[in-house]
């Protein structure tokens, strides 16, 4: 029997010839294959079970946001990379190889379908990511077989995991607060979420795709401020642009200074503002959410 403890179960994600191990708190793996019965008049009961789709998983986990990577250009981890290049390439039809996803010695190649995080005051980042497998060719979409796998290695650069963890007191959103009659709000917290749409090709006597599409993109943020708005415009000018930019831990260099690190940023096009609300609670000044959606 196998025994895998959690400390030798990490995620790897990899894409374009580069990879990483991310500090991921949970991972779940679902893997299923549609059957449906089929019934014939004149017969009593099933005549078998017989494929109605093919097989396909999920793989879902979350995770702590590190920013020590940098990817194809651009500084963060690889997941938010990977999310940033596919939402501003589904308008021309982007066809997509996959990614490869391991974890605890099983292995797939799956497509990325949501992409979240969290930033708030005084609190570590915390982000997730779900992904959908087909299989290729003969493939399975998930194969291997339960193993250890050694854990994260950090380089020898001293500091590089603790500065490297976005942190809500190190996270400027200056940026996306409200400003209303002269008064620019206190924002004490950001989420953010994408959601990506595709569109698998598959061929007559073929269970797998041959290829997938991704389609369309949309993605939203929910600010937590203090000033209250209630005017939404019905046709909201759509060419807003704004950077959501969250930091890590400075790094201290002793007898010298204190160097803040660039962040990773997420970059958000063609905003529209889509609803508000307060809420009030004990021992607590009143706050309110505004959300902004963009679709791709």
């Amino acid at each position: 029997m196998a025994t895998v403890f959690y400390d030798k179960a990490v995620v790897e994600v990899g894409f374009g010839g580069q990879k990483e191990q991310l500090l991921a708190s949970d991972c779940s793996l679902n893997y299923a294959g549609a059957q449906q019965p089929l019934y014939a008049i004149g017969t009593k009961g099933s005549l078998g079970q017989f494929p109605s789709a093919a097989r396909a998983g999920d793989v879902s986990f979350s995770f702590l946001t590190n920013i020590t990577g940098n990817f194809f250009g651009y500084k963060g981890n690889i997941i938010n990379t990977l999310a940033s290049g596919i939402k501003n390439n589904v308008t021309n039809g982007s066809e997509t190889s996959g990614v490869e996803i391991k974890f605890a010695g099983v292995s797939g190649s799956g497509f990325l379908t949501s992409y979240g995080l969290g930033v708030a005051a005084n609190s570590i980042s915390s982000s997730n990511a779900t992904f959908t497998f087909f299989g290729s060719g003969d493939q399975l979409p998930f194969s291997g077989k339960l193993a250890p796998v050694d854990g994260i290695v950090i380089d020898g650069v001293e500091g590089k995991l603790a500065t490297g963890i976005a942190h809500g007191r190190y996270t400027n959103l200056d940026n996306l607060a409200q400003v209303d009659d002269g008064e620019t709000a206190n924002v004490f917290g950001a989420e953010y979420s994408l959601s990506l749409n595709y569109n698998p090709i598959y061929k007559v006597g073929q269970e797998f795709p041959a290829t997938c599409l991704y389609t369309n993109a949309q993605e939203s943020v929910i600010i937590t401020e203090d000033i209250f708005n209630s005017g939404l415009p019905f046709d909201f000018p759509g060419n807003q642009q704004i950077t959501l930019t969250v930091s890590g831990l400075p790094v201290i260099i002793p007898g010298l200074a204190t160097v803040h690190l660039p962040g990773m940023e997420i970059g958000i096009s063609g905003y529209k503002v889509v609803s508000t609300s307060m809420s009030a609670g004990l021992d607590d000044i009143v706050r309110t959410q505004r959300t902004i959606t963009a679709a791709y």
